[in-house]
């Protein structure tokens, strides 16, 4: 794919894919039977799994999307989609790339909630393991920042244009990503810089969160039979981890829920213990309610 960076994250493994009137970036590695979709979050892209992503391809075949409206994916005529609506569309990838099955899919925030999403209307996953899941309401920083956006004025292609361009160049981003309480090289903030230099990708953040029915959702996900393996983090900025337990306890009374100390991007912040705690994970191993 031509317009992504050479220095992008997995790179080498990048492919363009075509369904309907969306062209995806997906980063697909690996030659295992057993297949792993990998979601990223709001705001982020498949560049948010690293080496996570290259680890996991040893054993498996791993599958990055960059999700509608997000990084490197564009679509010709839609500009936002509901939870159910996203779900069908990567039920048309999978077709796409000849995948008839996803034996386990590996979300984080928003990601994990769309995971739960597409098994609802596919056949369902062995594991979904959720990494500081999405399944509260949208955090304190949307609606100071996002939410004043969100009106038909400045979601306009002009405003968006322009915001895009200055973004880069002031605070927010970086008080975004502090706001997570995750400690990132600069390297990593860089590629976030990036990401909100497109019109598109600031878009189509800000209308994923924006489309996201949690509630509706989780009414439904006692139909889910998959297993559920959750990975909080104590010092999530977004997702306050006391809220999310309470949340878990009432609507996912048999997941296994694993915790430790980090920030909501703690899987990019520390990649080593990420990787650790998801491949322990789809190994069956580790405790309930681990705390390292």
């Amino acid at each position: 794919m031509k317009n992504i960076p050479k220095n992008w994250p997995n790179h080498s493994f990048s492919r363009e894919i075509k369904t309907e009137d969306l062209s995806w970036h997906v980063q697909v590695g690996g030659d295992s039977t057993k297949h792993i979709l990998l979601l990223h979050g709001t705001g982020s892209s498949a560049h948010t799994w690293g080496d996570i992503f290259t680890e996991l391809a040893k054993n498996y075949t791993v599958i990055a999307p960059d999700l509608p409206g997000h990084g490197f994916t564009t679509s010709v005529t839609r500009k936002s989609f509901s939870l159910d609506e996203l779900a069908m569309q990567l039920t048309h990838l999978k077709e796409a790339l000849g995948i008839q099955y996803f034996d386990y899919i590996i979300g984080h925030s928003a990601g994990a909630t769309l995971g739960l999403s597409y098994a609802l209307v596919n056949e369902q996953p062995k594991k979904i393991i959720g990494l500081n899941p999405s399944l509260i309401s949208l955090p304190s920083f949307y609606h100071q920042f996002v939410a004043p956006l969100l009106n038909p004025i400045v979601t306009s292609s002009f405003f968006t244009s322009i915001l895009s361009d200055l973004l880069p160049h002031t605070k927010i981003i970086d008080g975004l990503l502090d706001s997570t309480k995750t400690n990132l090289s600069q390297e990593k903030r860089a590629l976030y810089k990036t990401l909100f230099n497109s019109a598109d990708h600031l878009n189509g953040s800000m209308n994923f969160m924006a489309g996201a029915d949690i509630t509706h959702l989780l009414e439904k996900c006692k139909a889910i039979k998959s297993k559920l393996i959750f990975i909080l983090t104590e010092d999530d900025g977004w997702i306050p981890i006391k809220n999310l337990r309470d949340v878990i306890r009432k609507y996912f009374d048999n997941a296994k829920v694993i915790e430790m100390r980090g920030g909501h991007l703690f899987h990019e912040g520390d990649e080593v213990t990420a990787l650790n705690l998801i491949q322990n994970a789809l190994n069956d191993e580790g405790e309930m309610n681990v705390n390292s």
